[in-house]
């Protein structure tokens, strides 16, 4: 397999880590195959490594295949964004739109793999560009609803009051000293059900040491607070009654998070080629049952694509 590393500079003065995996094994019918070009979005404070199973057994299967992962702002080993600017839907759009430009994407086709909080960009991201992406798969997530029209300003305005007060507290006057060990258990606890194969690999992106040996995340402190612009159930109806691509969703029979059950009314019925599938897995389904994550995305691919 060959990855080459990314490193994709944004209009905030940051850049975006990232890497693209293809496939270096020619077989015979592999001249013929077009290129099928898929980038992945991992979820609210994971990482690329997140979807990195997947992506490889995907490349492994397919020699045609070219899959882009990448960091998302204050993630992994990407920029963190300047201080009082929210990670918001639309500053998540923006980045996304500039690894498709920096890949030379938006001249072609492509297909999105967003997880959790990706699956929702990738779905905000399709119904922004729907000339350009073929199919999107979304793992144990669809966008949801925040509030309705009537309570929208009440609502920015309390988050507004609530970033002033998170961006101005003073600073810790001690900081928790940190090994790998405890990063591993706090990742087990933030995501019920995953394995410690999987926590491990996150962690390998999460951690960054000094040259004192100290140990520190690499994520940005401020994605702990909320993001200035609410999400309208409105807002979430007309993204989703305007994606006519074929949608798979492949989501944990237990979910960690509620569904927006209006949210999927929506779009089966605005949908004819939206698939369900429940697994018996966790939030993390496509790190611990990758095999059958990546099996449902292949035959779902081979019927659409």
């Amino acid at each position: 397999m060959n990855i080459t590393k990314l490193n994709i500079s944004c209009v905030w003065g940051g850049t975006l880590t990232g890497i693209l995996l293809k496939n270096d094994v020619v077989t015979t019918d592999s001249h013929c195959q077009k290129t099928m070009k898929i980038i992945g979005i991992h979820g609210w404070l994971d990482n690329l490594n997140s979807l990195l199973p997947l992506a490889e057994k995907l490349i492994n299967h397919h020699p045609n295949y070219e899959i882009c992962l990448y960091d998302g702002a204050g993630h992994g080993f990407s920029s963190h964004i300047p201080k009082g600017i929210d990670y918001s839907v639309v500053r998540n759009l923006q980045d996304l739109r500039t690894v498709i430009q920096s890949l030379g994407w938006d001249k072609e086709k492509y297909s999105i793999i967003g997880h959790s909080f990706g699956a929702a960009i990738g779905v905000t991201y399709t119904a922004s560009y729907p000339e350009e992406v073929l199919c999107l798969v979304c793992l144990d997530s669809l966008p949801r609803g925040e509030t309705s029209l009537e309570d929208y300003f009440k609502i920015q305005g309390s988050r507004i009051d609530a970033s002033l007060k998170y961006h101005t507290r003073p600073p810790r006057s001690h900081k928790p000293h940190l090994t790998s060990e405890i990063i591993l258990q706090l990742i087990k606890i933030m995501r019920p059900g995953i394995t410690d194969e999987a926590a491990k690999l996150l962690i390998e992106r999460s951690i960054r040491q000094d040259t004192d040996g100290e140990i520190h995340l690499t994520h940005d402190e401020s994605l702990n607070s909320n993001t200035l612009i609410p999400l309208s159930d409105e807002m979430i109806r007309c993204v989703i009654q305007s994606i006519k691509i074929p949608v798979l969703f492949i989501g944990a029979t237990n979910p960690q998070y509620p569904r927006d059950e209006k949210t999927f009314a929506c779009i089966k019925e605005c949908n004819s080629n939206f698939k369900m599938i429940l697994i018996d897995g966790p939030h993390h389904l496509h790190m611990t049952d990758v095999d059958e994550v990546v099996d449902h995305i292949e035959q779902y691919f081979k019927k659409h694509l």
